[in-house]
């Protein structure tokens, strides 16, 4: 028996191209397998198995870490770019 799809979006993957990856419930078609493990998570909570819930949540973790990482580094570049020009400002206005 087929698997049910969730939606009735139709997905076109050109010909060239090959899907790395798809949804195990609704065949939907990803570029990665990461990609298609988030889907999994979010999309089919209550049906996935146990080892698909755990890669999920670590993928997701890895993620959110990521992201913590580039929130960090660009609150320190606006910062650094901050005081730079109020730095540079003071230098020209005090010569």
């Amino acid at each position: 028996m087929p698997a049910e799809r969730a939606t009735d979006v139709e997905y076109d993957v050109p010909d060239d191209e090959t899907p790395a990856a798809r949804c195990p419930y609704c065949d939907r078609p990803f570029r990665t397998e990461e990609y298609a493990t988030l889907h999994v998570g979010t999309s089919h909570a209550e049906e996935c198995t146990e080892s698909e819930r755990n890669a999920f949540e670590e993928l997701r973790d890895d993620e959110t870490y990521d992201l913590f990482t580039f929130h960090l580094k660009a609150a320190v570049s606006v910062f650094f770019v901050y005081f730079l020009f109020t730095f540079l400002y003071a230098l020209v206005w005090s010569g």
